[in-house]
């Protein structure tokens, strides 16, 4: 499954859906505010505000069996329930061991390219994709050193 993605600048990290759930926070980038990774998943638009995020969704969508909303939201601690867990919300048609092989794969390569350089597509502003790219990796490498 070949992926289209594009990063974007938001106002608050912790809006994507993964925020809460793998609470690693990067460093906004001044005047602009964090990047974000979106990614067109079969017209789903998976959002992250870091690499942990991108990698967490990956780790758990590759696990055999997949584990359910109601393990990983006591892994959190916390009294939030599984129908409040990201992937208690992802469509099921993305969570079909077929689909979830192809989507696993895919972001893998989203990951790669990343991780490589630039790529994907502009998306509106004044900072280039080559920059967002770097930004994204770097302000997402930066949470390591504050954890």
């Amino acid at each position: 499954m070949a992926l289209r993605y594009h990063l974007t600048f938001e106002p608050d990290w912790r809006s994507a859906p993964l925020a809460f759930w793998v609470p690693a926070a990067p460093a906004p980038v001044p005047h602009k505010g964090y990047v974000f990774l979106h990614v067109d998943a079969a017209g789903v638009d998976l959002q992250f505000s870091s690499v942990d995020q991108l990698d967490h969704f990956i780790d758990v969508l590759a696990t055999q069996p997949m584990p359910t909303s109601r393990q990983l939201s006591r892994k959190r601690g916390l009294p939030v329930g599984p129908n409040g867990h990201w992937l208690s919300r992802l469509p099921a048609r993305l969570k079909a061991p077929r689909e979830r092989l192809k989507l696993v794969a895919g972001l893998r390569a989203v990951r790669a390219r990343l991780q490589a350089g630039p790529g994907g597509q502009i998306s509106s502003g004044s900072t280039s994709s080559d920059q967002r790219t770097r930004l994204f990796i770097a302000r997402s490498a930066s949470t390591h050193s504050r954890k």
